[in-house]
């Protein structure tokens, strides 16, 4: 395993290999068609957020293969991995001093009203249901698993009704494929699919898995 070293670029998107990878800006990302959106499907595998350390495992050309610990995975011990550019990295800890976060997830995910749905995002270019849970719990200083199964597996198990603010509801009772945060008085925010953008919904219960809590 290579170095580790930080995120240099507000948002680097891992792809799931260099052959598929495209030539895709955060501000492009914005623009997106739906039917561009959903051919996403599958090429990315996640996002990296500025700042955050990687390990580097892997080198093809200007291509490396990383791995991101702090969105934790089943599929691997050391993170999320994914293909990126060598050019968006860093050996430098440029996010100088931080901000101490609040402790309220549903205030960070209130800020993306709006953003739309993009498999494997994380960011404020581009959600996928678990990376907006993700990035609003990662943003107040709690880490999370990166997806959504993941996330049903970890957290702590609660029954709907006694769910609270910032409480994760989960969906697919064979298979869980989608997560949304609980807002209280009957309402989640999600972001839901590549048709989408983020926005707060009555909770559903058709296909509802149950309801899980993070420290927070």
């Amino acid at each position: 395993m290579g170095p580790a070293l930080h995120v240099a670029v507000a948002v680097a998107t891992l792809w799931a290999s260099p052959a598929v990878a495209r030539p895709l800006t955060p501000a492009q990302q914005l623009h997106l068609s739906t039917g561009e959106r959903r051919a996403l499907v599958g090429r990315i595998e996640t996002q990296a957020l500025f700042g955050e350390w990687v390990d580097v495992l892997a080198r093809r050309g200007r291509w490396v293969k990383v791995a991101v610990s702090d969105q934790p995975t089943p599929k691997s011990r050391l993170g999320y991995t994914g293909w990126m550019l060598a050019s968006q990295l860093t050996p430098e800890d440029r996010t100088g001093p931080l901000v101490p976060p609040g402790d309220d997830p549903t205030i960070v995910a209130r800020q993306f009203l709006g953003v739309r749905y993009v498999w494997g995002g994380t960011s404020r270019w581009g959600f996928d249901c678990s990376g907006l849970v993700w990035n609003a719990y990662h943003t107040i200083g709690v880490t999370i698993p990166r997806d959504a199964d993941a996330q049903f597996a970890a957290g702590i198990p609660i029954a709907r009704r006694d769910a609270r603010p910032g409480d994760l509801l989960f969906y697919g009772r064979k298979h869980v494929h989608h997560v949304a945060m609980y807002l209280g008085n009957g309402k989640m925010i999600e972001s839901r699919d590549s048709a989408h953008s983020v926005e707060v919904t009555t909770v559903r219960t058709a296909d509802f898995a149950g309801a899980r809590i993070f420290s927070h």
